[in-house]
């Protein structure tokens, strides 16, 4: 597999540092001829079928429009190159989050995971830890280890 054929998922919560990343990556993705994936993380809380409680279906759904927001941002900090970035909703349970973010990579035959901004993504340091130990064969790095844009990796 030649690098113009790389797609990338990128997890991404808006912060400066982050949308440097994403434009960043947008334009590399560009200039290569790969894919770029962006997922806002939405954590869900099981809703009990046999319960007329609502609060966990209402709070589901304000955390998907929260992370609508944060893909509206990053939509914004792409500008021109938006139209190029697949823009979507990762929900997890609020558990093993890295895993669903490797899996969720797999599914969309992702080549690589890249944070935006390690330090704002959403996962804690103990799953960046976890994501860094599941991305050994080579699926995960932050944008941190990028070089500028249009060199080489």
């Amino acid at each position: 597999m030649t690098f113009a054929q790389r797609h990338t998922l990128v997890v991404y919560r808006a912060s400066e540092r982050a949308d440097a990343s994403l434009r960043g990556l947008a334009e590399l993705a560009r200039e290569r001829g790969g894919r770029l994936t962006v997922v806002a993380l939405a954590v869900q809380e099981p809703a009990s079928r046999g319960c007329c409680d609502t609060r966990s279906v209402l709070w589901n759904r304000i955390a998907r429009e929260l992370a609508q927001e944060q893909l509206a941002q990053a939509r914004a900090a792409l500008a021109e190159n938006a139209a190029d970035v697949e823009l979507a909703v990762l929900a997890h349970s609020g558990r093993r989050v890295a895993e669903t973010v490797v899996t969720e990579a797999r599914r969309r035959q992702a080549d690589e995971i890249v944070l935006a901004d390690p330090s704002a993504c959403g996962l804690s340091r103990r799953e960046r830890r976890r994501l860094d130990a599941l991305g050994e064969d080579g699926l995960e790095r932050d944008a941190d280890q990028l070089e500028a844009p249009g060199q080489p990796v």
